[in-house]
């Protein structure tokens, strides 16, 4: 781990206990941390797992013969297995009490690496905080009485007396701090299994809903830190604990009920969200004004005209458009109707619309790759172009610098350039001077794309992305070629074509 005491400083405050600044000035792109987890488990509620791989299981551990495996995996972690093996415990209680499997392993740290053990100890779980709430009574139920109850620890641990309490307090290490780690793109059963991780050092993170890292975590559980945008020694290192599309409503409620804190960083204390507008709704009192919700007066006031909105008004406008956006089939037509009918009381870039437009951009592409050319006409082209060029604007606000949205974002919308430059092409709308600078253009958003993208583990469905890119790039750059070679003017690549 020298890379990350060269690159981080862990300080202290009160306000945000324990956080990390860059200890020298550290350039975007540059990786600063890899990270292997302590412990890594299912998520919480899931459905029955290998305890190898997280595969679908279909047996159990031959030895233990409690632990659930998959049809290729023989065997599991040996302090595990030879826990179950001693705990006396139903032949049936992992599959009864599946929940159970991550605090297990955690507890079982404390013998085999109680290094990593006394490491996880030092993490925040705001267990006061968590003390009587739904999450805590659900693991009350589903995770401690079932291990106390049937006495699975009862003189089993020498060095750690296992209580209520810890083991509540190890579920809040993994619902406060962990990270999630997506399957293997290249295994069918692997990629649809969600499991998480605890990264003590990259938990050191404070948040910011404008984050200046980017973290990739493959199939392998391997978790690498980049720094997205410059960072000058002594500045602090952000990670965004939630999603950068949500409202700032949906991001406060979000961090409240998990992380246990409101965050007041600029963009939630802005109440245009940096002018995006993702919370804005359309004003009543004028054409073309937007309310946007000021907290500390708990006012939404319009931009125009100073009108105010009622509280109820915009709770049922928005309450309505969740609700279409919930209820909406996923094809062209209704997402469409939705959409329109919408965007009469929501700005066109509110998070429930562009929700609702990354759905229907989706759509559109899938039709492109699934259908003969000709049936792809050129209105629906250039809407898929529009409804990426609009994501991009956003994107490029609430994640500067080095993004993965953004990364797919851009391949998703040069490729939009490139389909619809052809078209226009083909209906004779452009000559071969503008064809090939539209081409061109879509060489340099590919390759931008790519650049964004490469950080991300081929393993994962970004990585899968950034192959099909590259194989775009390359079928592009051919286009490119061929297309120059019907123009005799054109000389050593060059963009600016003079034609008669």
């Amino acid at each position: 781990m020298a890379r990350f005491e060269e690159n981080c400083e862990i300080l202290e405050s009160d306000e945000l206990g324990r956080y990390l600044v860059a200890k020298r000035d550290l350039a975007r792109g540059q990786q600063i941390l890899v990270e292997q987890p302590i412990v890594v488990g299912p998520y919480w509620d899931s459905g029955i797992r290998c305890l190898n791989c997280f595969r679908n299981s279909c047996t159990i551990c031959r030895k233990c013969k409690r632990a659930p495996l998959c049809f290729d995996c023989t065997t599991h972690n040996e302090t595990e297995c030879e826990f179950y093996l001693n705990s006396g415990l139903n032949i049936n209680f992992l599959f009864d009490h599946f929940n159970v499997v991550t605090p297990v392993r955690c507890l079982l740290l404390a013998s085999s690496n109680r290094a990593k053990f006394d490491e996880m100890m030092t993490m925040e779980a705001h267990t006061e905080e968590r003390r009587d709430t739904d999450i805590w009574n659900a693991h009350e139920k589903k995770v401690v009485r079932p291990l106390l109850e049937n006495k699975a620890f009862d003189g089993k641990m020498e060095n750690l007396k296992v209580t209520s309490e810890l083991i509540q307090r190890i579920c809040g290490f993994f619902d406060v701090n962990s990270f999630e780690i997506r399957g293997n793109m290249d295994d069918a059963q692997q990629e649809e299994s969600l499991i998480r991780g605890l990264y003590p050092k990259a938990a050191l993170m404070a948040h910011n809903c404008v984050s200046n890292t980017l973290i990739s975590v493959d199939g392998d559980a391997n978790l690498r830190l980049y720094v997205t945008t410059p960072v000058k020694k002594g500045e602090m290192l952000f990670y965004n604990y939630t999603r950068s599309l949500f409202g700032t409503f949906e991001r406060r409620t979000h961090l409240k009920l998990g992380k246990y804190f409101v965050c007041t960083c600029s963009r939630c204390e802005d109440p245009t969200e940096l002018g995006t507008h993702l919370s804005s709704v359309k004003c009543t009192g004028c054409d073309d004004g937007l309310c946007s919700y000021y907290a500390e007066e708990n006012k939404w006031r319009c931009n125009k005209c100073a009108k105010e909105l009622e509280e109820t008004y915009v709770n049922n406008v928005l309450s309505d458009a969740r609700k279409d956006a919930f209820e909406c089939a996923n094809n062209i037509d209704e997402l469409e109707r939705v959409i329109a009918k919408h965007s009469e009381t929501l700005h066109p870039c509110n998070s429930i619309i562009l929700e609702l437009k990354q759905s229907l951009a989706g759509e559109i592409r899938n039709l492109c790759l699934f259908s003969p050319p000709s049936k792809v006409t050129e209105k629906l082209l250039l809407r898929k172009f529009h409804l990426c060029q609009e994501m991009l604007t956003i994107l490029r606000v609430l994640e500067p610098g080095i993004s993965r949205l953004t990364g797919i974002a851009l391949y998703e919308y040069h490729v939009a350039l490139w389909d619809l430059a052809r078209k226009k092409f083909e209906n004779k709308v452009i000559f071969v001077k503008e064809l090939l600078e539209e081409l061109a253009k879509a060489e340099g958003g590919l390759k931008e794309s790519i650049s964004m993208l490469l950080f991300e583990h081929p393993s994962t469905p970004e990585g899968q992305l950034t192959k099909r890119a590259m194989r775009d790039l390359k079928d592009l750059r051919e286009e490119i070629k061929q297309t120059q070679a019907i123009v005799p003017e054109i000389k050593n690549g060059q963009k600016v074509v003079k034609v008669n």
